[in-house]
């Protein structure tokens, strides 16, 4: 069984003790991109959250600038963190948060900021998800150019912080006593470099099980009890299936690779490590081979790969999505996919043909062996040769401390890094907020390889020969194993 990647406090373990397995929540989102399957993301680094779209916005967000006031070292926190208030300049920060909602979220994290630091001003500059790095990269390279702040990739920081992409920070953290303590153990240990970190944790995420309970009265199932385990989740969708009068499909319940997931991500649900603790490649073990073999049941259960992107190409994005739409029962995806389903409130046809509002829960992924899953997420980094660093160190405190963290949380229902922001009391009202919590207990960051950060590549490459047949799990795992080695010994 992997480890736990949370400690999880008493204070929490008490308001856990309430919650049942299966809730709702009231949030609010924009829409979501679709993911096709046949172009699965490497989950080895970050993600585009739900709600964002690819597009270039830039745009200001700036802060209000007044006379300096109070001493320079003034109590920021419980934690003992300090703010300097004495610290002025105007800096600017790259985000790729260009949708309305995550936009106007990081916007409300910057008046906070501003109220605390009343002579820096920021300006924030949202760029496209696949742009943000690589220009940033560009610029370090070339001397000038580059923000003050950016949104790192947080499992990628040592790979970076390796490349003299971004700031040793270890220096401030000591100074301003930033405890490391205040974060979600993997997301700090992500941001290290040869024991020094070079980026402080912003946000995270956890995959869950969305299920339509409208979809499940209608087929005769409970819908207060969603499957548990592989086989049950395979039998619970074969009984949601819709199939029109030409014999394709109206509804599916299930597609393992819909939504915001992966072989990866179903691999922690199958004590499958893919790298171990020790920065070896495992990923051609039996549990693997099994995970792969597992999804490739379901490519043949709905006529095989071709017919599960035709049928994917009958749904867009939101409030059009698979899930969305009514014509996947099942699905999973992140926790901030519960403030896009609130946000559209969106309705579903019943086997009766009355409509009604999409009644759905969550659940834990289903598992083979033990219940598992996977956070990614980002930080917040100070770029090399960056002009306005004190300034720019300044803000990162402030904007991942407790207060500007629950307030990208309650705006945007991504999971916080910070985890006294995660158990802030408006959160833990919702009892899907509490369950997401919970599955933090388990899921997992993965253990990032150092001499190669990209090595899922090797498998991603390899994935549409498995579902088609033209090659087995397998052998497709072995390729992939022996590839990642060669790189590793270059």
């Amino acid at each position: 069984m992997h480890k736990k990647s949370a400690l999880i406090t008493i204070k929490r373990i008490a308001a856990l003790t309430l919650i049942s397995s299966m809730v709702l929540a009231g949030c609010d989102s924009g829409s979501p991109t679709a993911t096709p399957v046949a172009a699965l993301p490497t989950n080895t680094v970050g993600a585009a959250p739900a709600g964002e779209t690819p597009t270039a916005v830039t745009a200001e967000a700036t802060a209000t600038t007044a006379e300096a006031t109070a001493t320079t070292a003034v109590p920021m926190s419980e934690s003992g963190r300090v703010i300097n208030t004495s610290v002025s300049g105007e800096i600017e920060m790259w985000h790729f948060w260009s949708s309305p909602l995550r936009r106007n979220a990081i916007r409300r994290v910057i008046g906070i900021c501003s109220e605390q630091l009343p002579n820096i001003k920021v300006t924030d500059v949202a760029k496209p998800f696949n742009d943000l790095w690589t220009a940033n990269v560009a610029a370090v390279a070339a001397g000038s150019g580059m923000p003050d702040v950016i949104i790192s990739d947080r499992p990628k920081l040592a790979q970076d912080a390796a490349n003299n992409v971004y700031t040793d920070l270890q220096e401030f953290i000591d100074r301003d006593k930033v405890n490391s303590e205040d974060y979600w153990p993997f997301t700090w240990q992500q941001t290290l470099y040869q024991d020094h970190s070079y980026g402080i944790p912003f946000e995270t995420d956890v995959r869950v099980l969305y299920y339509n309970k409208n979809a499940f009265k209608d087929a005769g199932l409970d819908p207060e009890k969603p499957p548990k385990t592989w086989e049950e989740l395979m039998d619970t969708a074969a009984k949601l299936d819709k199939k029109n009068e030409d014999g394709t499909y109206s509804q599916i319940g299930l597609f393992p690779l819909f939504g915001n997931a992966s072989p990866y991500v179903w691999g922690f649900t199958n004590d499958v490590e893919w790298i171990t603790p020790d920065q070896k490649p495992a990923v051609n073990t039996p549990q693997a081979v099994e995970t792969l073999n597992y999804i490739k049941s379901w490519v043949d259960h709905y006529g095989g790969w071709q017919n599960i992107q035709t049928f994917q190409g009958s749904f867009q994005s939101a409030p059009n999505d698979a899930f969305m739409s009514g014509k996947v029962a099942m699905i999973v995806d992140i926790n901030g996919y519960a403030r896009v389903l609130n946000f559209y409130n969106p309705s579903y046809k019943n086997a009766d043909g009355t409509s009604s509002r999409l009644d759905w829960g969550v659940s834990d992924i289903p598992y083979k062996t033990d219940n598992g899953s996977w956070s990614g997420g980002f930080a917040m980094s100070i770029p090399k040769g960056a002009e306005h660093t004190d300034a720019a160190w300044e803000f990162i405190k402030c904007a991942t401390d407790a207060e500007g963290s629950a307030s990208w949380s309650l705006d945007t229902y991504a999971m916080s890094a910070h985890v006294d922001a995660a158990d802030d009391p408006r959160l833990m009202a919702d009892p899907a907020w509490t369950f997401f919590l919970k599955a933090m207990e388990y899921s997992s960051g993965g253990n990032y390889l150092t001499k190669y950060a990209n090595w899922e590549e090797q498998l991603t490459q390899r994935y549409e020969k498995v579902w088609t047949g033209e090659i087995t799990a397998e052998q497709a795992l072995n390729e992939a194993q022996t590839a990642i080695e060669a790189e590793i010994n270059k």
